[in-house]
């Protein structure tokens, strides 16, 4: 049995809460005990999710009964995400993996930690994963790819063999790569883009194929 808290008390947060629930009726010996939810809205405080309560903000891991309780950051936003990782882990949170039980995947996978891979996915061979990705409904990733941290994968995304998706991208829902592509840092992708060559560090991108159409300032 593991003890787990979802650090995210909104709409994701509740998906997580599902993949939970579904790999605890899969399974007899080993489940998670869910404790419930933390969040810095205060206005959810003492309030519960789906019979779930939300315990408190992330300073609850300093507390005496976080000692032996795993964690995933259920928030969309890879900035946010980053930022709630970094104080949460100042507060002694430790992270997990989640991997609904429907997920296909071979056992040549490289995972970092706090990662959440949720229902319909497919993972092939030699894959690398970092810290705190999420890779959401349907999504392929083939192989010989790098995904690094803090990246989100969209529902209906298609990872070709050997793409690189580096820190902090967010590929929007049903877009595609083909081979041997590189989306670059804290980059966005849009919904249903096509990816035929290199994507450069921090701008938006969009279209059949893709193109740049903005660029991002974001702190290093």
């Amino acid at each position: 049995m593991y003890n787990i808290i979802i650090i995210g008390a909104g709409g994701f947060g509740r998906e997580v809460l599902d993949i939970l629930e579904a790999y605890n009726r899969e399974n007899i010996w080993e489940i998670w005990e869910i404790i419930g939810f933390v969040d810095d809205n205060p206005s959810l405080h003492d309030k519960k999710i789906r019979g779930y309560p939300v315990v408190g903000s992330v300073d609850w891991f300093c507390r005496k009964e976080a000692k032996d309780v795993k964690s995933v950051i259920a928030v969309g936003d890879n900035t946010v995400r980053q930022k709630i990782a970094k104080k949460a882990r100042e507060n002694g949170a430790k992270f997990c993996n989640i991997i609904h039980p429907s997920v296909i995947k071979t056992e040549y996978i490289d995972f970092g930690e706090g990662i959440i891979v949720t229902a319909g996915c497919i993972l092939t061979n030699n894959i690398k994963v970092g810290n705190h990705v999420i890779i959401n409904l349907d999504v392929t990733v083939g192989h010989d790819t790098t995904i690094d941290d803090f990246v989100n994968l969209n529902p209906g995304v298609h990872i070709n063999g050997d793409n690189k998706i580096l820190e902090g991208a967010f590929v929007g829902s049903g877009a595609v790569t083909i081979q041997g592509i590189t989306i670059g840092k804290w980059s966005i992708l849009g919904a249903g883009a096509v990816v035929i060559k290199d994507i450069p560090d921090k701008v938006v991108a969009v279209g059949v194929p893709a193109v740049v159409k903005k660029l991002l300032e974001r702190p290093d």
